[in-house]
């Protein structure tokens, strides 16, 4: 009986041995390779709109500011990303080198191996909606040659950030104001929720979308003329209604104004677009990756009298002269 337990347990140690060591030998394999490379910690803050390489604890979210992380690579270079999150749900998305989306869940670390083929300065994003600041998750990864690199004076003025470096925090008359102007808190909304990283500073548009079919975000500067709107008297005449919060459609039987059947049915399709979003956009290269920018749903965070005050802002602010 002794001699068969004997047997037993030296046939089991031969089999831990057996299976164990390969295990053993690759973990410290993966763990060697990792430790080789360069590990980028990258934490997304949904509070501060940033994807930081700074270091984040619970307890410095309501006080301290994280720096936007600016990556520098290597073209060639073997890296490893360090994704996770202090709060809520993010993706990490830089479409241009390949590079995602990663989608990253609180409480969880995501690493992830990359070498940099192309060279350039391309824009990361967060592609889910991530809260009140999720406009503001973006900024530059920047690939040297190893030329480049090797030059410090050159590889500095490459990778200086040109990405806004303001972190995402709430307007103080949005929050503390009473009684603001209609047309003021159309524009501090814009400012605000970051609709200007889409559609550009003032609206003007031009903001760069990769492989989207138009190239650029729409402009909202010319918003008055996509609502069909005819001319400054009646810009003044709706403004005036949307300020008093009154129904439009109940003004269809007896409009306003002749254009006014054009205006309203434009402006229910711009409206429902704000509260419901537009995920998905056409591509220009119908095989490749897909535009990181996207219209998210508002509805959550716009009222309906909130999204009348920026309508009613751009309208104000179209220049009739150039007509």
């Amino acid at each position: 009986m002794k001699k068969n337990i004997k047997e037993i347990i030296a046939w089991a140690l031969v089999l831990v041995i057996l299976v164990g060591t390969p295990i053993i030998i690759m973990y410290y394999s993966h763990t060697n390779n990792h430790t080789q490379k360069r590990m980028i910690h990258l934490t997304g803050v949904a509070s501060q709109g940033v994807w930081t390489e700074d270091e984040v604890e619970a307890a410095d979210l309501t006080f301290k500011t994280f720096k936007r992380a600016n990556i520098v690579l290597t073209q060639g270079e073997e890296v490893i990303f360090r994704f996770t999150s202090a709060d809520v749900t993010h993706t990490f998305y830089a479409p241009e080198i390949g590079l995602g989306p990663i989608v990253v869940e609180a409480g969880h670390y995501y690493d992830i191996p990359f070498t940099p083929k192309l060279t350039g300065k391309f824009t990361y994003y967060c592609t889910v909606f991530c809260g009140h600041c999720h406009n503001f998750m973006r900024g530059n990864i920047v690939v040297l040659t190893s030329e480049q690199a090797a030059n410090r004076s050159l590889a500095a003025s490459i990778t200086m950030d040109t990405i806004r470096p303001t972190c995402c925090a709430p307007y103080r008359e949005l929050t503390d104001g009473t009684n603001l102007p209609f047309l003021k808190r159309g524009k501090l909304l814009f400012l605000d929720n970051g609709c200007y990283t889409c559609h550009g500073d003032s609206g003007k548009g031009g903001v760069y979308n990769p492989n989207y079919v138009n190239r650029t975000i729409p402009d909202l500067i010319t918003l008055a003329k996509k609502l069909k709107i005819g001319d400054k008297q009646e810009a003044d005449s709706l403004i005036k209604i949307l300020e008093t919060g009154t129904e439009l459609d109940k003004l269809n039987d007896n409009p306003p104004f002749a254009s006014y059947c054009r205006f309203y049915a434009q402006y229910n399709s711009i409206s429902t677009k704000i509260k419901d979003g537009a995920p998905i956009v056409l591509k220009a290269d119908s095989l490749s990756f897909n535009p990181p920018l996207t219209m998210p749903s508002w509805s959550a965070n716009l009222s309906k009298r909130d999204i009348n005050s920026i309508i009613a802002y751009f309208i104000s602010i179209y220049n009739w002269d150039n007509d």
